[in-house]
């Protein structure tokens, strides 16, 4: 899978993955696999009303989510970056 993303998201995003000393796709794998799969995470969608277009609203999972990555896994991310 490949996502555009507007230059200051992209910052964000590698500045995340910086903090949590991972590649910039494992981060964008944890955040979205938690959004998808924690309780409460969901994105609504309907029609402007003041012209055409949509708008979406995205709500995120009320859960903490922990994710456990393994010692070998932990090397090869090390290994990548």
């Amino acid at each position: 899978m490949n996502i555009e993303l507007k230059p200051e998201v992209k910052e964000k995003m590698l500045e995340i993955a910086r903090d949590c000393n991972l590649p910039v796709e494992r981060a964008c794998e944890i955040i979205l696999s938690q959004f998808a799969t924690v309780v409460g995470g969901r994105v609504y969608t309907g029609r402007w009303r003041e012209g055409n277009g949509l708008y979406f609203i995205v709500q995120w999972p009320f859960l903490t989510g922990i994710v456990k990555v393994r010692g070998e896994e932990l090397a090869k991310l090390v290994e990548v970056k």
